[in-house]
This record gives C-alpha cells, sequence and structure tokens, in this order.
C-alpha cells in the first residue's frame, strides 16, 4: 500500500506542469477543494456511515497528526516557490532519515541494518538525480524545506503512534483547514479558473493526494516509520517518468540513473520488510 501511495503521490508534478496557470498556493487550495469531499466519502464507506464519530475518536495524538500534514502541506510549496528544485528534493529526502530518528526518540523503533542501507542508497540515487544542481541559493526555501522535512517525519511517527486507529479523519480535517486558512489570505483565488484546470485540481485531489495519503495512512499501521518515508520514495522516481511521458520532458541519462538506484533501495526494503521490522 506504501509503495502504491508513492505512484499516486508522484502524480503532482505531471499535474501542475498541465495548468494552464495557477500559484503554488492555489494548488493547495483547490486540490485541498477536491481532496474534503473525497475523503468523507472514503470515510463514509469505511465507517458504515458514521463520519462524525470517527472524527471524535481521533483524539490528541490525530490532532498532532493533522497539524504536521497541514504543516508538510504548506511548507513544502514555499520551499519549491523560495530555492530550486533540487534543493528541496534533496532535504525532503532525507525524510526516511528523520523519520527513524523521531520514530526512535519518540516510540522506541529501531532501523534495522536493511533500513540504514536502503535509505543510505536512496540518498545516493537522490544525489544522482540531482547532481550539480545543488546550491547556497534560496536560502528562505531552504528552511522552509527543513521546516517541511521535521512536519513530514513527525507525520510518519504520528501514524505510528495512532496506527490503532482510523487515522483517515485527519487527512478530511487537514484539507478543511487549508482550504478555511487560504480563503481567508490568498488574494489569488479572485482569479477565474479555467475548465481544464479545476479538473486537474479535481484528479489532484482524488487521485494524487485522496488515493495517495489514503494507502499511505492505511500501510502505516503494518510499517515502521522509517521504512514508510522510504517505501514513499517511488514518487520521486516516478514524478519525472510521467512528465516525460505527459509533456515529453525527457530525464537526463543521471536521473534515470538515480531512479534505478532508489527503485534498487525500494525493492531491497520491501523484501527485506518482514526481518527489519526490529520494534523495541
Amino acid at each position: 500500500m506504501v509503495i502504491m501511495a508513492g505512484a499516486f503521490l508522484s502524480t503532482l508534478g505531471i499535474g501542475t506542469r498541465l495548468l494552464d496557470s495557477a500559484s503554488g498556493m492555489q494548488i493547495v487550495f483547490y486540490r485541498s477543494v477536491s481532496l474534503l469531499p473525497t475523503m468523507l466519502i472514503i470515510i463514509a464507506i469505511r465507517q458504515r456511515g458514521h463520519v462524525i464519530q470517527s472524527f471524535m475518536h481521533i483524539g490528541k495524538v490525530g490532532l498532532f497528526s493533522t497539524a504536521c500534514l497541514v504543516g508538510t502541506s504548506l511548507f513544502v510549496v514555499l520551499a519549491i516557490i523560495n530555492t530550486s528544485v533540487a534543493n528541496a528534493m534533496f532535504i525532503i529526502s532525507l525524510a526516511p532519515l528523520v523519520a527513524g530518528v523521531f520514530a526512535r526518540i519518540l516510540l522506541g523503533e529501531r532501523m534495522s541494518k536493511a533500513t540504514i542501507i536502503a535509505i543510505t542508497a536512496a540518498l545516493t540515487g537522490v544525489l544522482f538525480i540531482i547532481q550539480g544542481a545543488l546550491s547556497a541559493d534560496g536560502l528562505l526555501g531552504i528552511i522552509f524545506a527543513f521546516c517541511m522535512l521535521s512536519c513530514y517525519g513527525l507525520f510518519n511517527v504520528s501514524l505510528r503512534m495512532g496506527k490503532n486507529i482510523d487515522m483517515l479523519p485527519c487527512i478530511a480535517l487537514h484539507a478543511a483547514i487549508l482550504i478555511v486558512l487560504l480563503g481567508l489570505f490568498l488574494p489569488e483565488l479572485s482569479v477565474k479558473i479555467s475548465t481544464k484546470d479545476m479538473i486537474i485540481y479535481l484528479f489532484l485531489g482524488v487521485f494524487q493526494l485522496g488515493a495517495g495519503l489514503t494507502l499511505f495512512t492505511l500501510g502505516s499501521k503494518h510499517v515502521p516509520a522509517a521504512q514508510l518515508a522510504l517505501l514513499a520514495m517511488l514518487e520521486v522516481v516516478l514524478a519525472p517518468v510521467w512528465v516525460w511521458i505527459g509533456v515529453g520532458e525527457t530525464p537526463s541519462f543521471m536521473t534515470l540513473i538515480g531512479g534505478i538506484i532508489i527503485t534498487g533501495a525500494i525493492t531491497y526494503q520491501a523484501l527485506n520488510s518482514n526481518a527489519s521490522i526490529n520494534n523495541k
């Protein structure tokens, strides 16, 4: 489920490339608008109509998870806007390591040798993809990227903390919060949106985030935090593939090499998943 989640999440790049015009925050807002009803439908089906009760049962862990997801959604856009994609991608790729550290401190989950090897290999793959593009430019964006990294790492841990409860309402709640916040403070929302863009926003909310985060959340009940972030890195591999297929942006040779290395790391971790679950 987590690997499939990475596949769905990877479609953000091709979605944004196909938009006629949109700012980063517009994407966050309109994607959330379509995500919210999607999650409410999924929750209603899973809980047999008891939607309100499911929200009441998320507790403090669920609220913490929601806050982390809101921070992740906002900071990743702010990072990409204010620094190079290469800088942001490299920092974000540290997520499995950060999630593992947080999980060790807060949950006592230990990273196995297989997980450490896979994380190291994945980071090597990312370096191949962004080789020569890292820079010190965009300090504000780099700070935002590290903020996103912290939020995402803690989100992974929070899902593990709430593995005995339904955490899907957190996704819906996070979407509602973003709609309210950006609806109040985002003047660009008054700009007319084309029918084509609205269809793309619907896709991003229903499939890219709706299906992606649902699978990610359900899969988190069975996978330690470090592995959770690592397996979802298929997103990094597939994102340039969809852009290549959809709009003809041919990935470089180094990107292909990096993608192969990351895919190998994910495969290695998946094959060693049973042996590598070593909780305290």
